[in-house]
């Protein structure tokens, strides 16, 4: 064992130099590393109040929103949150994907410098800044979006709550008119007392059904903790990263040594 301890004695000063360069050079890249900023909130997912919808309906449905409607609505709410069709339509009105391209930008012009990036191209690098999980437990939907400014942070969240929910409701809405269009036709139609009775009814219930999605403050959420600028950072730590490299450049250095020791005592012994 002291021989090995010689043999690194013996190359120090290479070691040393080594380790400050890859030191210095791990600085300054977690120096310049933008700082991400994590806004969250918690939803409780609401049940979906909606107007029964005949098989003749067309058109955008709540449930063809949520994926067909074959889940729960608790998890169906939060698969929709990371939609394409959400999230590709809060990085239109927030015209993210200038700031999540920003070097095909021109601030100056206002325009792009070639081919505005496609929308998948768009969705896919918002959605590693967005974090989406709920807890069967509790029944609490968490939404985290991680941005370069902490107002940002909190704009987009905020606005995905907003604009999802709005998207849910109109979809309801659309259901519920077109339910009801429906069973007024068939009403105009029908010769049969009976029938009309039902039809009736079915329409009045769901009237009301549509009143009362329109006049829900949260059709299928209610926010628990708004979204907030955050205080502080969440990426990078920079003294952990600094002291985690530190380490494990001194071992990958002791590593290298130790093999060479090693070759050279068996180089000894023959």
């Amino acid at each position: 064992m002291d021989g090995f301890w010689s043999h690194v004695l013996k190359r120090r000063r290479r070691l040393i130099t080594i380790w400050i360069v890859v030191m210095v050079l791990v600085l300054i890249r977690l120096v310049t590393m933008r700082e991400i900023y994590t806004s969250s909130c918690l939803l409780i997912p609401l049940p979906l109040e909606q107007v029964e919808q005949g098989q003749s309906g067309s058109g955008v449905s709540v449930r063809s929103l949520l994926a067909g409607g074959g889940s729960s609505d608790a998890y169906a709410v939060a698969a929709f949150l990371e939609s394409r069709q959400l999230v590709g339509a809060v990085i239109k009105d927030l015209n993210l994907d200038r700031e999540l391209f920003p070097r095909g930008w021109d601030e100056r012009t206002k325009k792009w410098k070639r081919d505005k990036p496609h929308a998948a191209k768009a969705y896919r690098a918002f959605d590693r800044k967005l974090d989406v999980s709920y807890d069967s437990y509790t029944g609490l939907l968490g939404l985290n979006v991680h941005w370069w400014s902490p107002d940002r942070a909190r704009e987009i969240a905020s606005h995905m709550v907003t604009a999802g929910d709005r998207m849910l409701r109109e979809a309801a809405i659309a259901d519920g008119e077109r339910r009801v269009e429906e069973l007024e036709r068939e009403m105009r139609n029908v010769t049969v007392s009976e029938v009309g009775s039902y039809l009736a009814e079915e329409a009045t219930s769901a009237i009301s059904s549509l009143a009362s999605i329109r006049a829900r403050t949260g059709y299928a959420f209610r926010v628990i903790d708004p979204p907030v600028a955050p205080d502080r950072k969440s990426w990078p730590p920079r003294t952990f990263l600094l002291i985690l490299t530190g380490i494990a450049m001194a071992a990958v250095e002791l590593g290298i040594v130790a093999g060479a020791y090693a070759r050279a005592a068996e180089r000894d012994r023959a």
